[in-house]
């Protein structure tokens, strides 16, 4: 069937319609997952890797404090301001930090791995405070000496476990980051590539059309020039 210059017109323009609303569905949807996984990074994983930071520090001066108790526990004004700072860096921790990580490792995108180094810490912790409740009397009754030995490698291990679990944030984020990168360049390639397909059906459209013109134009003038023969 031959088609005429409004149907050549109305098929072009339909099919450039139907490739730009595809590539831009395709777009949307790519740039839609891309802008979900770097909210996912913000929101998730940096706020877990600054939490997990957070609770590291508060522990490491939590550990330096209890060495400073024991240093210096004959003054009894710069004993209880050390056990004043280790009580506070503690509640900070429990307070601030540990509610800021916990719902986040509670969430689905979380992996098995990444609990397990949360949990370990927690029981690093635990054994921590523990020994550190036990060495404050053998403190009183034995001397120094024979509480920081009974506080020896205590809780050694949570820092680790902290810093392997931000490790595996950070590996987890540059991941979902390289995907949304990769699909919002994907969706820029769509779009440029329905723009060129589009393009290339115009130029073809009009070529056609323009040769019908030329050819009808052509023949009003031989049958012009007949009638004036």
């Amino acid at each position: 069937m031959k088609l005429n210059i409004g149907r050549k017109l109305g098929l072009a323009f339909g099919v450039v319609v139907v490739v730009m609303i595809l590539a831009g569905s395709f777009a949307l949807f790519q740039l839609n997952r891309s802008a979900a996984a770097f909210r996912d990074v913000s929101e998730h994983e940096m706020t877990a890797a600054l939490a997990a930071f957070g609770i590291r520090a508060n522990f490491d001066e939590m550990v330096w404090a209890t060495k400073n108790i024991l240093l210096r526990g004959k003054d009894r004004e710069i004993f209880y301001k050390e056990i004043e700072r280790f009580n506070y860096k503690k509640n900070r921790l429990e307070t601030m930090w540990q509610p800021m990580l916990e719902p986040i490792l509670a969430g689905p995108d979380v992996t098995d791995e990444q609990k397990k180094f949360y949990d370990n810490f927690k029981k690093e912790y635990a054994v921590f405070l523990k020994a550190w409740e036990q060495a404050q009397p053998v403190y009183k009754a034995q001397g120094r000496d024979a509480a920081d030995a009974s506080l020896k490698g205590k809780g050694r291990m949570a820092g680790e476990h902290l810093i392997e679990l931000v490790r595996s944030l950070r590996a987890k984020a540059l991941k979902d980051m390289e995907e949304a990168a990769a699909r919002t360049k994907m969706a820029v390639v769509t779009m440029l590539a329905a723009f060129v397909v589009a393009v290339v059906i115009a130029a073809i459209a009009t070529f056609s059309i323009a040769r019908e013109f030329t050819m009808a134009i052509e023949g009003a003038v031989k049958i012009g020039r007949g009638k004036k023969g």
